[in-house]
């Protein structure tokens, strides 16, 4: 007998867990969060987190590699060899396809999870695709070669993802809203570079554009359950949380944003990043502006409050869980790494 992949054997072990204490399953999630271990590596170093958790991640990254050597070796290519194909874009996106296993079960897709195997896959070419899509357009020498390559991983993830949620009129909008988003946040991000920041004070949701394409299979869903009219509500729950851990990520990569000459949402409403020069310098003073930290937190947690509302009218309460995690990390990011008072 054949032994099955990781891919293969991933939705299954996490439903185990799931359906065995739902409650603990919950708690297992919640916990590396709530003692301020909020990367991947920790989760799975937790004590708390499920043995059967741990295993259904196992062998993924290399699953993922060779999914990514099998694309790009036609072309000469061995994309896993690069620096831009960073390992942690995974990592950091296999709890939200665990998070999509259960919304899936708990939804009745049932025929959505004999093929996640496929949905795995695609979420691989999204994943490598952006990320060194976004690697490369961040830097100040891209590589042509890198760019090209991206948008061929692009384009077998929208392939794919369309041919395992079916091709409606309603799918094709949700994917070419997706790719909108991103490349529109994109545009204005990088025609901004070294003036001001893209985004508006009153417009936090915005943030959330960028990450649009690691919840495309949720919205691909909606038509199959009934809800392609309620498209745009939940376009806006992933927007707005979506836009809050941006946040989180904007805070964390604040040096290297101003390095590049990026003004974040982070940097609106200050007054002195024109004052040093130093990269350095300029993020420790943000980090010490204890009354700034308190106003993006608070517009965080706005936005998550918001989201939340939303998912209780539209009785989503497996969603609500998503929002409540990502509450979490919020909470503890700021109270932890930030220091806030």
């Amino acid at each position: 007998m054949t032994q099955k992949t990781a891919f293969e054997k991933f939705a299954p072990a996490i439903l185990q867990v799931f359906h065995r204490n739902r409650e603990a399953f919950w708690a297992a999630i919640m916990a590396p969060f709530l003692v301020n271990q909020t990367t991947f590596v920790s989760w799975l170093q937790n004590a708390r987190v499920d043995i059967g958790l741990l295993s259904a991640f196992k062998g993924l990254d290399d699953q993922a590699k060779q999914v990514l050597r099998d694309f790009s070796a036609p072309l000469g290519l061995d994309v896993t060899t690069w620096e831009s194909n960073r390992l942690q874009y995974f990592k950091d996106a296999y709890p939200v396809f665990a998070f999509l296993a259960v919304w899936m079960d708990e939804e009745g897709l049932d025929e959505l999870l004999e093929n996640f195997v496929d949905i795995l896959r695609a979420g691989v070419y999204a994943v490598a695709g952006y990320g060194i899509l976004d690697v490369n357009v961040d830097s100040r020498s891209p590589s042509p070669v890198e760019i090209l390559t991206a948008q061929a991983l692009i384009s077998e993830y929208e392939t794919l993802a369309l041919r395992i949620f079916g091709i409606s009129r309603v799918n094709l909008d949700i994917m070419q809203r997706m790719r909108t988003l991103f490349l529109e946040a994109e545009i204005r991000e990088k025609s901004m570079r070294g003036v001001a920041s893209p985004y508006r004070l009153d417009k936090p949701e915005e943030l959330g554009a960028k990450g649009a394409n690691s919840v495309t299979p949720f919205m691909l869903s909606l038509e199959r359950l009934g809800k392609a009219a309620l498209v745009d509500d939940y376009w806006e729950v992933f927007l707005l949380f979506g836009a809050a851990i941006q946040m989180i990520d904007d805070w964390n990569d604040l040096e290297d944003d101003l390095a590049n000459g990026h003004y974040s949402y982070v940097t609106l409403g200050v007054e002195y990043l024109n004052l040093h020069d130093d990269p350095g310098k300029t993020a420790r003073i943000l980090r010490e502006d204890q009354k700034h930290i308190r106003d993006t937190y608070t517009c965080s947690k706005e936005m998550i409050a918001r989201a939340r509302l939303i998912l209780d009218r539209l009785k989503d309460p497996c969603l609500v869980r998503f929002v409540d995690v990502t509450e979490a990390r919020l909470d503890v990011f700021f109270q932890k790494e930030l220091k806030m008072a």
